[in-house]
């Protein structure tokens, strides 16, 4: 008798469990993912993922909330870096390997700064080529005397690599201030 209800018990709980849930080994397919109607579907919604799984769909989904959040204009280049407000220089375009001097702060989404040239009042002297890629892919776009802010994400940053005051697999954003060629 205690066997029997028992037995009884245990077929109830597993027809509940069971009950709505789609036989995979079949070859039935998964639920569709339900859209997130309450967001915006155009302007940098564009490139929106729901429910995204990669790193570079949440970076890109982190970036575009970020930019909305702001009130940033922004344009996506290919590789995934945006760039906003951008204030186009009237100097020769800078060139791969040609020296650069940039003014710049770097920050996190949540507004935490990391880095600033402003503060040392030093700007940074480099090659282009020599700075995160996204960075170096933007810089051959534009000219002497350009202002943007970009918002790149972790895999035209720093990556899976942890840089102490940069935890790995993180967006990054960037305002910067191309100025004269450094000689």
């Amino acid at each position: 008798m205690k066997y029997g209800i028992l037995i009884a018990i245990l077929s109830i709980a597993i027809i509940a469990c069971n009950s709505g849930s789609t036989d995979m080994a079949q070859g039935a397919q998964a639920p569709a993912a339900k859209k997130n109607v309450d967001r915006p579907t155009g302007g940098l919604y564009t490139n929106y993922v729901d429910n995204p799984t990669t790193i570079n769909q949440k970076d890109e989904n982190s970036i575009i909330e970020f930019a909305t959040e702001k009130g940033l204009d922004c344009d996506r280049m290919s590789n995934g870096v945006y760039v906003c407000n951008q204030t186009k220089g009237s100097g020769p375009q800078i060139k791969s390997g040609g020296p650069v001097r940039a003014h710049y702060k770097g920050y996190f989404f949540n507004g935490t700064e990391f880095d600033s040239s402003y503060k040392r009042n030093k700007p940074l002297e480099f090659k282009v080529g020599q700075m995160i890629s996204g960075w170096n892919e933007w810089l051959v776009t534009v000219t002497e005397g350009t202002k943007a802010t970009l918002l790149i994400p972790s895999a035209k940053a720093y990556g899976s690599r942890d840089r102490g005051t940069i935890p790995p697999n993180t967006p990054l954003a960037f305002d910067v201030e191309v100025l004269l060629n450094a000689q």
